[in-house]
């Protein structure tokens, strides 16, 4: 590159960033009127960077849009900034960043903007994203998912080191990943000033840095280079989607975009990460989020969107949308089940409500554990939050979080909390894979990893927010429980109607689709203290000819009888899983036949049994061979 092949006349903006035709480069920024403005154009010489620097002129203005035509670049790769008012500034467009620091470390020079034209040779085509009734997906962090060295991956903490885990992801039987912030966004921290909002301090005293990336401080087309083992992270991200598709799970990305960003801003990015990385959906964070005008854009059509709220029923009028791919993504059923794994008084009825809740025209992501908040094993094992190592005083994170520890703080050695544990811990896997809406799963909640009662490790890029993979080696019980307990929740489609259970007969089979039950068959008490429940699911109205399933809940202490409903004509039941069993993970290799019309709950249980009307085996034996198709 040199200032005598070089030549730059004013372009005619029509969009920000670069565009490459086969005559040069358009650049355009996006430059306040009054403001002066320079392309910064790098190259790299014996070492030492040279700077070539053009001026936007105003006659290419276009409301707040300047632009330049340059020839004599070179084609495959240029690198380059705009410096607005004498502030270098990287392109928010730029598709790469060069010159970045390695994960946590403060830059030592300004990183650079990059344009390059590169073809992928994607494998992906036919690849059709799942329904929400049929997905469970898979929360990751890219980094602490593989950074910890018994994750056994020879790329650890990046895009790379998560493409060599797909195969464990298949043999979970998830069907997505939900990716936490894996585009450019700064980690180190910035603190600002009391009294001054212009100066900043870096929080170099205690060297923290924000591992999750939810800030607008943020490069937002750019997949994040300290994630990639290569050079080429826009390569590298597109290998892992490219895998991803090709073992039939989706990927999803989450975006937090700060209040400042216009929405026809978050448009574009979200059009770009479908277009460019084949993206499947989004759950998208912030302030001012335009849900409406996401949900209604043609171009992401058939793309997931989750919204902390909303209601589909106002975009699309009441009319339930062709592809119903918008989802709810809150704390509403967590804070729910957790009260009910407590055994709280008063729970049953919203219990009733949040596990069959599937909205019409949008659905809803039940989790019951996320980056915000205790993991799955702590959530049985603390009641207090310990984030003492965040360097604030352990004032940071949840207060309330809606758990008990089974009668220790922490860790024990004390075989009877650590067996109520391990079946709490079913208890709220089941609670989560048999209710209705989509379910999501955290990253190492499947195999009980622990942030040690860290309830807010946003800043620990240390073992303590990494997953511990090591962890999987004592929990097997966990891990087979949930294996097999996503297993026979694909296999049922009563535990993921495409529509919320009614609760009546709508199709005159004899029986509603889903009824309730309690000591007294098909009636359910409306008293605070009742913590026992049953659940009879008709299967008729999703196939499954005269099958019923009966969920028995009872997070009480004490044991209660639940009345099994009265049939027209002989049924015979058959327990497939119990939660208080350890061996086989719970599902039961040699089922029993219930005879009788009463069945009896053990304290904290939860049980699945099966039944067909006229037959007196159910098959509830080969449902279990079935689900031994994966190996444990």
């Amino acid at each position: 590159m040199t200032e005598e092949k070089i030549q730059a006349v004013p372009g005619i903006p029509y969009r920000p960033g670069v565009e490459q035709t086969g005559k040069g480069h358009l650049f355009t920024a996006e430059v306040l009127p009054g403001s002066g403005a320079e392309l910064l154009l790098y190259k790299e010489r014996e070492g030492k960077s040279e700077v070539l620097r053009i001026p936007f002129l105003e006659e290419s203005r276009r409301g707040n849009l300047l632009s330049l035509f340059v020839t004599g670049l070179p084609k495959r790769e240029v690198q380059y900034n705009f410096c607005i008012d004498g502030v270098v500034k990287q392109d928010p467009y730029a598709q790469s960043l060069v010159k970045t620091p390695d994960f946590g470390k403060e830059e030592k020079e300004e990183p650079r903007s990059k344009y390059r034209e590169e073809a992928f040779a994607w494998t992906d085509r036919g690849f059709l994203s799942k329904e929400l009734s049929e997905s469970v997906f898979y929360k990751v962090q890219v980094r602490s998912f593989t950074m910890h060295r018994s994750s056994k991956v020879r790329k650890r903490g990046t895009f790379a080191g998560m493409e060599e885990k797909i195969p464990y992801l298949q043999e979970l039987g998830i069907t997505g990943v939900l990716l936490m912030p894996a585009y450019e966004y700064r980690e180190r921290l910035r603190l600002q000033i009391k009294g001054s909002p212009y100066k900043e301090l870096q929080d170099e005293g205690q060297g923290r840095v924000n591992c999750w990336g939810y800030t607008g401080e943020a490069c937002y087309f750019a997949p994040k280079a300290a994630f990639s083992a290569s050079a080429n992270p826009v390569k590298e991200f597109k290998h892992l989607v490219n895998a991803l598709h090709g073992a039939g799970l989706e990927c999803l990305m989450e975006f937090y975009f700060g209040r400042e960003l216009p929405p026809s801003v978050m448009l574009d990015i979200l059009r770009f990460w479908k277009c460019e990385y084949h993206i499947d959906g989004f759950h998208l964070m912030g302030e001012r989020i335009p849900k409406e005008l996401f949900m209604k854009d043609a171009f992401l059509a058939g793309s997931k969107l989750f919204f902390h709220d909303v209601d589909g029923r106002e975009v699309f009028d009441g009319k339930k949308p062709f592809y119903k791919g918008t989802a709810e993504y809150n704390e509403g059923f967590l804070y729910c089940m957790r009260r009910l794994l407590k055994g709280e008084e008063g729970m049953i009825e919203e219990f009733m409500f949040r596990s069959r809740r599937n909205p019409l025209c949008s659905g809803v992501i039940n989790y019951m554990a996320d980056q915000d908040g205790f993991s799955m094993a702590d959530m049985v094992s603390y009641e207090e939050r310990h984030n003492e190592a965040n360097g604030e005083e352990n004032q940071d994170g949840i207060e309330y979080n809606c758990t008990w520890n089974c009668g220790a703080e922490g860790q024990t050695r004390k075989h009877s909390i650590r067996r109520l544990r391990l079946q709490q811990i079913k208890n709220a896997f089941a609670l989560l894979l048999f209710s209705q809406g989509t379910p999501l799963i955290y990253q190492g909640d499947e195999w009980g990893n622990t942030q040690k009662g860290n309830n807010n490790v946003w800043c620990q890029d240390n073992e303590l927010g990494w997953i511990d993979w090591s962890g999987i080696q004592g929990h097997e019980k966990i891990f087979t429980f949930v294996k097999k307990a996503i297993a026979l929740r694909k296999e049922n489609p009563v535990f993921h109607m495409k529509e919320e259970p009614r609760g009546i007969d709508y199709r005159a089979l004899g029986y509603p689709d889903i009824s309730y039950h309690s000591s007294q068959a098909w009636y359910v008490p409306k008293e605070k203290g009742l913590r026992c429940l049953g659940m009879m699911y008709c299967g008729d109205y999703c196939g499954q000819d005269r099958k019923f399933w009966f969920v028995a809940v009872n997070l009480h202490w004490v044991s209660h009888e639940l009345a099994l409903p009265g049939m027209s004509g002989e049924i015979f039941w058959q327990m497939v899983l119990r939660t208080d069993e350890e061996e086989n993970g719970g599902f039961l290799e040699q089922q029993e036949m219930i005879k009788e019309r009463t069945l009896v709950v053990p304290p904290r249980t939860i049980m699945i049994l099966t039944g067909k009307q006229g037959e007196k085996t159910c098959g509830a034996g080969n449902i279990l061979r079935r689900l031994q198709g994966t190996s444990f």
